[in-house]
């Protein structure tokens, strides 16, 4: 007898995960170019300095995507309190005993394609594991960010912020300057990866995180779920 196959509709991403998402992901790339073009200035262009003001462009589009990026990480931090089953810090940060086994099933399956890869209404346990790291990098760059902006300026509110912000650092700015630019190879790291591995599922399980980024829904065959995901609420 011919199986049939039962596909089920999830809605794991909210809005507001997705609008942070889509945002953080544009602010990192445009801080990582700007970012790498500041420690690394390109030569200088023929003409006048003030017709074509090329870092001080550079630097202001670095700001403008570092205020969405801040933005966009408050918003994501605040609804992993409020929002769905899987947009919480509790669902992201339950890392239980099924949690490693689903997760070294992850790994075995991408170092030996031939076992089966399952799949999840929400994010893949690897991925749970990696954002997490993200999120304190991302959390960490813009704090260390604002610190190094703060040591130019002269209001008295942006003193306060230098003052503290340089006391777990041993008030060297240096170093704040050193671990903020290195964020950004970090960041370079996690996106090839993180775009492959994308790539792969979507060739591999014919589904797609892309689309469930932007429309919200997941559509999964059931046969392919990880042991333990039926209990988890559907659309």
């Amino acid at each position: 007898m011919k199986r049939i196959t039962e596909f089920i509709t999830a809605h794991p991403y909210d809005l507001p995960v997705r609008i942070s998402h889509w945002v953080m992901a544009f602010s990192i790339s445009v801080l990582m170019i700007t970012g790498y073009l500041i420690g690394n200035p390109p030569f200088s262009q023929p003409g006048d300095a003030s017709d074509i003001f090329l870092m001080g462009t550079i630097r202001y589009l670095h700001f403008v995507a570092a205020y969405f990026l801040t933005a966009a990480f408050l918003l994501r931090l605040y609804w992993g309190f409020v929002g769905s089953r899987e947009s919480r810090w509790s669902e992201m940060l339950r890392w239980d005993g099924r949690f490693w086994k689903h997760a070294l099933d992850e790994i075995l399956a991408l170092v030996w394609p031939v076992r089966p890869w399952r799949l999840y209404f929400g994010h893949f346990p690897i991925a749970k594991i990696a954002y997490v790291f993200v999120y304190l990098a991302v959390a960490f760059s813009i704090l260390s960010g604002f610190v190094i902006y703060a040591s130019a300026q002269y209001s008295p509110l942006w003193r306060f912020v230098a003052e503290w912000g340089l006391k777990p650092f041993g008030d060297n700015l240096n170093w704040v300057r050193y671990l903020h630019h290195w964020l950004l190879w970090f960041f370079a790291v996690f996106v090839v990866i993180h775009v492959y591995l994308v790539v792969y599922m979507a060739v591999r399980m014919m589904t797609s995180e892309v689309e469930a980024m932007l429309g919200g829904y997941k559509i999964i065959r059931r046969e392919d779920l990880a042991e333990g995901e039926e209990v988890e609420s559907v659309a």
